[in-house]
């Protein structure tokens, strides 16, 4: 009996000695460079801290429509234990109740939060609390043609131009003979950062819209009249591009404001024309302003390894972002390793987290796509002037409580 006692204890030391706690990761399936990124970062983890603390990383990119089947699972009680969270829909899962509240372990470890750019910090805080810590991020700047400004003899765009000097020297290329200056979208989130740096908001103290105040509207105002009034502008498809990286790209037209997205596009498809490219600052109005978009690292609420996807979650934003700037070319969320990001063309994008907004847009109820699809729409008629902004300002008014789901 005794030696069986032994024989028992012995097998059950040796499972406790060799168990291994499994972490699920999931994202979105990124491109071969990216999936390249995210594995030598699981198989660097998996080797050195998971083999240390008995932890196996497993990455399970979810295809299709991330949000719905992420959300299908997590509701299911088989979603992954860290997964991606788009800043976008971020109010979204927080009110949902399906992320793990980070305070409580950052103040334990006492993880440097400090490192990180405020904005982006800010962006995953949801009624005070960090449920995410962004991953990487981007931002817009202007691109533009060298080449087509000194043929056409207008001077350079910098960083230091305002609306109206922006303005003027695409007023100075259209009438030197170059017929579509910019390429601009009927996109909410590029339209944002004309809102802010007029000195306008999204939405008011009670989260209903705020596009009707004077600034907003003010701002919304001048973007549409760079296509109907100044006629210095027109959307991508007008000049036969399916993007506006391709519209420059193509050069079909000599400016567009984009994100360092665009840098891998141009270098690998277009790099004759990317030689030419002069990448600035977003002009500024009351104040500089562009657009973040970002996405967090976030745990499930559920899973049962909270400690161990901690473990992870430290090791993705540390170590394991470096991997990333260093193999995916993306922005570093840490100014540590920003600062040895040594690649000149990324230096503008990093200058945008100082001042940019992230793109989300708060509402009562965390929902915001459909407002956004029609807001969009709204834009596109506004473009090709089927109404005015007033009329679209009203139609969004009176519309809005239902596109965000507070009224049937």
């Amino acid at each position: 009996m005794k030696r069986v006692l032994v024989i028992f204890l012995a097998v059950v030391l040796t499972v406790g000695l060799f168990a291994v706690t499994k972490i699920t990761i999931s994202g979105w399936p990124g491109n071969p460079i990216e999936e390249g990124a995210i594995k030598k970062a699981v198989d660097t983890f998996n080797s050195t801290i998971g083999k240390q603390k008995g932890i196996e990383v497993v990455w399970e990119p979810i295809a299709g429509d991330y949000k719905q089947v992420l959300m299908t699972r997590l509701s299911g009680g088989t979603g992954p234990d860290i997964f991606y969270v788009d800043v976008y829909v971020f109010e979204e899962l927080a009110r949902a109740n399906v992320l793990l509240a980070l305070d409580t372990y950052v103040k334990r470890d006492n993880f440097d939060l400090d490192d990180f750019y405020p904005s982006l910090v800010n962006a995953f805080r949801f009624r005070n609390r960090l449920y995410g810590i962004a991953k990487d991020f981007s931002t817009l700047a202007v691109w533009f043609n060298k080449e087509i400004f000194d043929k056409y003899k207008v001077p350079h765009l910098t960083n230091d131009e305002t609306w109206d000097s922006f303005l003027k020297k695409l007023q100075q290329l259209k009438a030197a003979g170059f017929e579509t200056p910019l390429a601009l979208a009927p996109d909410f989130n590029r339209v944002i950062p004309f809102i802010i740096s007029f000195g306008g908001r999204l939405v008011k103290p009670d989260l209903s819209t705020a596009l009707g105040e004077p600034n907003s509207k003010k701002a919304l105002q001048f973007y549409i009249d760079l296509v109907t009034k100044y006629k210095v502008a027109k959307e991508p498809s007008a000049l036969g591009s399916g993007w506006l990286g391709e519209a420059i790209a193509t050069e079909k037209c000599a400016v567009v404001m984009s994100g360092p997205w665009t840098i891998g596009f141009m270098k690998g498809s277009f790099p004759d024309t990317f030689k030419k490219m002069g990448i600035v600052e977003m002009p500024k109005g009351i104040k500089k302003a562009t657009m973040i978009y970002t996405v967090a690292w976030s745990i499930n609420r559920a899973t049962p390894n909270k400690d161990a996807a901690w473990e992870v979650l430290k090791f993705l934003v540390t170590e394991g972002q470096q991997i990333f700037v260093e193999g995916a070319g993306v922005l570093a969320s840490r100014k540590s390793i920003a600062a040895k990001d040594t690649d000149p063309i990324k230096k503008v994008f990093y200058k945008g987290a100082e001042y940019g907004v992230p793109w989300k847009v708060p509402t009562p109820t965390g929902l915001f796509a459909t407002a956004n699809d029609q807001i969009n729409s709204l834009l596109k008629d506004l473009f090709y002037e089927k109404l005015s902004v007033d009329e679209a300002i009203e139609i969004i008014e009176t519309n809005y409580n239902k596109w965000i789901g507070k009224e049937k």
